[in-house]
């Protein structure tokens, strides 16, 4: 079920409140966790809530909260990853946007799409700040990795969009 902004911009704005913060503390956590993966490897959890934003609430809330995202990543971790962010998400919402309005593929598989499309727009702008081609040399490590952490967010996803889904519907009934 999704939230019609215009019926009542408080439940609206609020949902989307925790959607963005459920993204900037995933994010976070996040970043505590990569420090066991090689360089540059995310699992991607901060896109959990921002595909479900894209599921339960709409497509441009889903995009506002991929730019507010990348701007907490910017005043966190500075303007490189904040970037790389942006870069990437960019294009993971592009893909997820189209996969959710043009077919009928599963949430997993929309979700491994979207985590390769967010790697390879983030090597995108790693070449652009290294002024280098050499940086998809990585290329092959990154795939294998977003399609793995892919895999694991669009489970999760699966798990609890539906979950959600259910408590909105739960909250409009009253």
């Amino acid at each position: 079920m999704k939230i019609d902004p215009f019926d009542s911009t408080a439940r609206y704005v609020s949902i989307t409140g925790i959607m963005l913060g459920a993204a900037a503390a995933l994010s976070a956590f996040e970043s505590m966790a990569s420090a066991f993966l090689p360089a540059g490897v995310r699992i991607g959890l901060a896109n959990i809530a921002v595909f479900a934003a894209a599921v339960c609430i709409n497509l441009p809330t889903a995009f506002i909260i991929t730019l507010l995202k990348s701007a907490f990543v910017l005043l966190t971790r500075g303007v490189t990853a904040g970037m790389m962010s942006a870069c990437g998400g960019i294009v993971s919402f592009g893909i997820t946007a189209l996969l959710l309005s043009k077919t009928r593929a599963s949430y997993v598989m929309i979700s491994m799409l979207s985590a390769v499309g967010h790697m390879l727009g983030q090597l995108a702008a790693s070449a652009v700040l290294m002024g280098s081609m050499y940086t998809f040399y990585y290329a092959p490590v990154l795939l294998i990795v977003g399609t793995a952490s892919g895999f694991f967010t669009g489970i999760v996803s699966g798990k609890v969009i539906p979950l959600l889904e259910k408590s909105l519907a739960v909250h409009n009934r009253r």
